[in-house]
């Protein structure tokens, strides 16, 4: 990972420690009785961090200019229901909140990206612009917040100012999930 990836660089531990019953059974399935399995299981890591497979979607935008600083993450224990004064989050399972301190130097992107989960963004100084798969565009000054509406939500945040801009950024996930996915621009739209 490089300095200017706005993807989270460390999971808390006892999530990166065990593995899913879905993906412990599919390890299970493939290792039993193969002497190899070591060596097919490692290939593939092997490669994607070597640069031969990609993670992303073909053509995808990856941040530039961005670097993220995790402040904390959890996950809940399970669902819950805010209903406060119009206000309303719910979560039927656990979720995984994470926070993070974004700086956007001059001219920083994200990249065309969506989120697994809706994604809280406070912009604390200088302005940044999102720009959504239809090529609207919002800019947002600090003190002013905008949410991100998950997988539905392509987008790409930039700072188009003279000076860093910084945010303060809550993403919601499900428990394991990726905080983010990059994606290929949307057609006609390359601001």
């Amino acid at each position: 990972m490089t300095p200017d990836d706005h993807r989270p660089t460390a999971r808390a531990a006892p999530q990166a420690a065990r593995l899913s019953g879905r993906m412990r059974s599919a390890v299970t399935l493939c290792t039993r009785g193969w002497r190899w399995a070591p060596i097919a299981v490692a290939a593939p890591v092997l490669a994607l961090a070597a640069g031969l497979m990609t993670a992303g979607p073909a053509g995808a935008t990856p941040p530039a200019g961005v670097t993220t600083q995790i402040l904390g993450s959890g996950t809940t224990l399970g669902g819950f229901k805010i209903h406060v004064d119009g206000i309303k989050v719910e979560s039927k399972d656990a979720a995984s909140f994470t926070v993070a301190h974004l700086t956007f130097a001059p001219g920083g992107t994200t990249g065309w990206h969506v989120h697994p989960g809706p994604v809280l963004v406070t912009v604390i100084s200088g302005s940044v612009t999102k720009f959504s798969a239809d090529c609207t565009a919002q800019t947002y000054a600090a003190g002013q917040a905008f949410v991100e509406n998950g997988p539905s939500d392509e987008n790409m945040v930039r700072n188009d100012g003279s000076v860093d801009a910084q945010t303060i950024v809550t993403f919601l996930t499900p428990p394991g999930a990726a905080t983010r996915e990059d994606a290929p621009p949307p057609p006609g739209c390359n601001p």
